[in-house]
């Protein structure tokens, strides 16, 4: 089977899932990937198409023209004469619609979260219907929407998307990679635990809320902060961890860089809040530092319980109390070594067992069967 994968960019990091389940599933189809933007900082063994020129301007200028290019990337995947086209995101799904649309091709469309929030808000603005536009458009051609998390797919039916074509399926990660390390951790060698946070800096990350929680615990339950990731609030935390002997701003690293910061970890710590009407659809930082046994303290919020076992493979805390994660990171640096090392086991279990790589692909094998041959 030939599967067109489409997206409107392809930026690798951070959006490594848009590859590795083609790369995984690659001795079964032949999968290509078309979008309009692609910037990768690794190889990829699947083939990857772009279709806005000039490079040399950098990734958010060629952003600025994507619409002008969509008739050459409709041209492309048309060429690639597909058996099926798996759109990542509602949002730039107009190209893969119209494909769909026009050859009679089966469209699956994956929703990730910015999809189903921009429906959901008013669009006060061009950019914004564009947005409306083309995710009413993926609604409409698809046969199947995956929601990334039931959370996600139950924010999707309340947006207005058609529930007789809403289905879960979990992204997976490859727990083949994300390994456990072999080495003991800095805190079985008497070292002061540390604790990592790994994604955008935000106010929907929580990033200030996590600085504000270890900064308060850090006398009582000494450990060390890194922080992993740029943002908008780049500058405004590279001041406050400034402050702050225990805290550590590392910047953006790569996916190797990222998990030898996860081995090293007594847990990650995934504050993410509600910010202008969107939380967190799923957090696949989340699962790859189970991978490596690492426990997760999180906030409910979103699809991040979906992630995690709360009590087994990590903590779960109210969303936005700072003094709840407080405590929650206190416990966990606190905890006794055989429950953290049963906490440590679950979390590499849970992932490997419900949300690894080769199991959301078997059942991503599974869609692709059931909408080959359908019509709409």
């Amino acid at each position: 089977m030939r599967v067109a994968v489409t997206k409107g960019t392809l930026r690798v990091p951070p959006t490594y899932f848009a590859l590795t389940h083609a790369e995984k599933m690659s001795d079964l189809h032949q999968f290509e990937v078309f979008c309009l933007v692609a910037d990768l900082s690794t190889d990829s063994s699947v083939p990857v198409n772009d279709y806005v020129p000039l490079r040399q301007l950098g990734f958010r200028r060629r952003e600025l023209v994507m619409p002008g290019f969509i008739p050459s990337m409709v041209g492309g995947v048309k060429k690639f004469h597909p058996d099926i086209i798996h759109q990542h995101f509602g949002t730039w799904a107009v190209a893969a619609a119209h494909v769909a649309m026009s050859t009679r091709v089966p469209l699956v469309t994956t929703l990730h979260g910015a999809d189903v929030f921009a429906l959901q808000r008013p669009p006060s603005t061009a950019m914004a219907r564009w947005h409306h536009y083309n995710v009413r458009v993926a609604n409409k051609q698809s046969r199947k929407l995956l929601a990334v998390s039931n959370f996600l797919a139950a924010e999707a039916i309340a947006a207005g998307l058609d529930p007789r074509k809403l289905e879960v399926h979990y992204q997976g990660i490859d727990t083949d990679y994300f390994t456990p390390a072999e080495k003991v951790r800095s805190s079985e060698l008497g070292e002061k635990p540390m604790l990592l946070f790994v994604g955008g800096l935000s106010e929907g990350k929580g990033i200030r809320d996590l600085i504000a929680a270890s900064g308060a615990v850090n006398k009582s339950a000494p450990h060390k902060l890194v922080i992993v990731g740029d943002g908008d609030l780049r500058a405004e935390v590279r001041q406050t961890a400034a402050e702050f002997t225990h805290i550590e701003l590392v910047g953006p690293q790569d996916k190797e860089l990222v998990r030898d910061w996860m081995r090293r970890a007594r847990a990650l710590v995934v504050p993410s809040r509600m910010y202008k009407g969107a939380r967190e659809a799923a957090g696949l930082v989340a699962l790859e530092a189970a991978a490596c046994g690492v426990p997760v303290v999180a906030n409910d919020s979103g699809g991040l319980r979906e992630m995690m076992v709360p009590g087994s493979t990590g903590l779960l805390v109210r969303e936005g109390h700072i003094d709840d994660l407080g405590e929650a990171i206190r416990e966990i640096i606190q905890l006794p070594a055989h429950s953290y090392a049963a906490m440590s086991s679950a979390a590499r279990k849970f992932a490997v067992e419900e949300r690894s790589l080769n199991v959301s692909c078997a059942e991503l094998a599974g869609h692709y069967e059931d909408i080959r041959g359908q019509t709409l």
